[in-house]
């Protein structure tokens, strides 16, 4: 297996040529071991993942009350999402419902990709733009699997109305779409496959509401990483450009330096 160098942050910062060839032809261990330099990058510049402390904590805690039946009435009517409610409602709902134990995974689970993937999220993405990929991939799944399971074509997914009254909580979805953003913004790009393959694969062997969102979250973290590598690269076209212009800027004042005594030279040659 062929060594990834660790790049500090300075060499991150300054020679982006080496680290996009360092994005190419690498096996998924290797890219995630450039998953925890990135990170490391970020740890160094400064960013913390306090959120995904707050959202994991938050979780918990959430879960703890639940258990023990403390305002049980409302927070299942916070927070309480599927897609027999009307519209209104459920959109109301959804942001409380990612905070919800999702019936699939154990708390720890759930709290623990909380925190991986919205922690490498804030290191290397940046805090913002995590928030912002969470809320689309876990509003636009939810509403792209109501609106399904109230047409005809619902039954092509594999979603019968039955669907429609089953609890529909959890963070998999806004996960998923950090996630498949996250590695396609680091160039992981055998690791994309790999999820995308795996989500594919669970939404045809076990169909229902679980594996239209999963996939509708992955399409969504999948644009938004996509577009990150396109301002990206023309963030760093502008920056080689003026780059560019400053040298030769520079060389024409060298150039205008020498010429000046020759011409001065030349011009009382003709007077004399």
């Amino acid at each position: 297996m062929r060594n990834v160098p660790d790049l500090n942050s300075r060499d991150i910062r300054a020679d982006t040529a080496t680290f996009n060839d360092l994005t190419r032809n690498i096996s998924p261990i290797e890219e995630l071991r450039r998953l925890g330099v990135l990170a490391r990058h970020g740890w160094t510049r400064g960013a913390r993942p306090w959120l995904a402390v707050a959202i994991a904590s938050a979780t918990a805690l959430v879960s703890i009350l639940l258990h023990f039946h403390v305002f049980t009435p409302e927070l299942w009517r916070s927070g309480d999402v599927n897609a027999s409610l009307p519209l209104a409602s459920e959109l109301a709902r959804l942001p409380m419902s990612l905070l919800f134990p999702t019936p699939y995974l154990p708390l720890w689970a759930a709290c623990g990709q909380l925190l991986i993937v919205f922690g490498l999220g804030e290191l290397i993405l940046g805090r913002w733009l995590t928030v912002m990929v969470a809320i689309a991939g876990h509003f636009g799944s939810t509403l792209v699997a109501s609106v399904l399971l109230t047409t005809v074509h619902g039954n092509v997914f594999g979603l019968t109305p039955a669907l429609a009254h089953a609890l529909d909580t959890g963070p998999s979805a806004a996960t998923t779409a950090v996630g498949a953003c996250l590695l396609v913004a680091a160039r992981m790009n055998r690791c994309a496959v790999l999820l995308g393959l795996a989500l594919f694969a669970a939404a045809v062997i076990a169909p229902g509401v679980d594996g239209v969102e999963h996939v509708v979250a992955l399409v969504c973290g999948l644009i938004a990483g996509v577009a990150c590598l396109l301002v990206a690269s023309k963030s760093t076209r502008i920056s080689t450009t003026s780059s560019e212009k400053l040298w030769s800027s520079r060389v024409a004042r060298i150039t205008r330096v020498f010429r000046s005594p020759r011409s001065a030279t030349a011009a009382m040659r003709d007077r004399s």
